[in-house]
């Protein structure tokens, strides 16, 4: 006869195993990047200059930094400040299993670079993975988390952090991030597309003004001279305050850039709009010069991001150009006629294109907007005819970028 343990002693062990690890970070870079809705060939989203044109991108990637705990008060505290003689930045992350995963070296690379003071820009400024780390909501019970960067002023340099997308070959996107500053006067927080000082289009968070006001910038703002280049920023202010929880996004097609936070439209500009594919860069950072302002010795402050939503095309392969005159292919789609496009690109984001059909289109179209769960994208057209009936051209993604469909991508 088989005697069997009691129940209770079986119920434990089962019950474990059925709790979901919350603290590993998921990647959502797969090579066949339909993240959420493995059914979705491209996603909708509403923007322009009325803010309801849909605008067509063929990848999704949505960062989640909000269910990092295994528990509440795991990570409700900052770490300690990087110290004056930590000036190299070779300090080592604090949360090496989410941070240094496997998963997270996919997607981030946490920056460590340097640069020494100058007339302009006082204090010199080292960038610290240690200054990158998550933090915890301890107000209640609930585990949420969010990924934070600091920076700090020390006595002879400021200490910052800076994190990079993997993913270098965006040409145009929807960039989106639920995000707060916190912290002491001098600082910048910065969310930005970049591929150099004219190829830039940011979102910054000064903690010198007021917390109504947001720059919203396509670079250069400044030009040979020196002098400032009106035309660059938009400064709108009687916005909701940046140090309460906001979602902040940037729109980058071809032409425009067009900024908005909680879903209304609050800037736009066609002043040198970025040309080159990009990556995503985040950053909160001081050099003591006339815009970021200089922090007093002590203080510090914290960009704190609970996730990132990213819609957008591609050009060329996924480390982004590369430098000189070297010419690169990449892959496009257009979505009305089925049809590749093979763009030699000849450096300056123009092409020849060869067209020959392809079998299959966007045929499954999927909504980011106005979803019921964030991150989510849900199915709004299963089909071509059903798509062709947004009243919208399918030709024209092609004009919002060249879209790679490069394995690996």
């Amino acid at each position: 006869m088989i005697t069997l343990p009691p129940l209770g002693s079986l119920l434990l062990p089962l019950s474990l195993l059925l709790q979901p690890t919350l603290s590993d970070y998921t990647t959502t870079n797969n090579t066949t990047p339909k993240d959420n809705s493995q059914n979705c060939s491209c996603y909708v989203i509403s923007s322009g200059a009325d803010s309801n044109t849909p605008e067509y991108f063929q990848y999704y990637r949505f960062f989640d930094f909000r269910n990092l705990a295994d528990h509440a008060g795991q990570f409700t505290q900052s770490p300690p400040f990087v110290n004056d003689t930590q000036d190299a930045g070779a300090e080592p992350v604090w949360d090496t299993k989410i941070l240094n995963s496997p998963a997270w070296n996919v997607d981030w690379g946490i920056q460590n670079w340097s640069k020494p003071a100058t007339s302009d820009f006082p204090v010199a400024m080292t960038n610290s993975p240690a200054n990158v780390y998550i933090l915890q909501d301890n107000s209640t019970q609930n585990p949420l988390t969010y990924l934070t960067l600091r920076t700090s002023r020390l006595e002879s340099f400021q200490s910052a952090a800076e994190i990079e997308n993997e993913q270098k070959n965006v040409l145009h996107c929807s960039m989106r991030m639920y995000a707060r500053v916190l912290g002491s006067a001098g600082a910048v927080a910065g969310f930005f597309t970049f591929f150099d000082d004219t190829n830039e289009t940011d979102i910054e968070i000064l903690t010198d003004d007021p917390t109504d006001m947001v720059r919203y910038t396509n670079q250069p703002a400044v030009d040979k001279q020196g002098n400032e280049v009106q035309a660059a920023s938009k400064n709108p202010d009687k916005l909701a305050p940046w140090d309460q929880w906001q979602t902040h996004r940037i729109d980058w097609f071809e032409k425009n850039s067009y900024w908005f936070l909680n879903g209304k439209q609050v800037a736009a500009n066609t002043y040198s709009v970025p040309r080159k594919p990009s990556g995503v860069v985040i950053n909160m950072w001081s050099d003591g010069g006339e815009w970021s302002g200089n922090m007093s010795v002590g203080d510090s402050a914290e960009f704190q991001i609970q996730w990132i939503e990213l819609v957008f095309n591609t050009s060329g392969p996924v480390g982004g150009p590369g430098g000189g005159n070297k010419k690169r292919e990449a892959v496009a789609l257009d979505l009305e006629g089925g049809t590749e496009i093979k763009a030699v690109d000849d450096g300056m984001g123009k092409g020849m294109y060869e067209w020959k059909r392809k079998a299959k289109g966007c045929e499954v179209v999927c909504k980011v907007d106005g979803v019921k769960e964030i991150g989510t994208p849900e199915v709004v057209s299963v089909n071509k005819s059903a798509a062709a009936g947004m009243s919208v051209s399918w030709g024209l993604l092609v004009v919002v970028g060249v879209v790679s469909i490069l394995v690996g991508m």
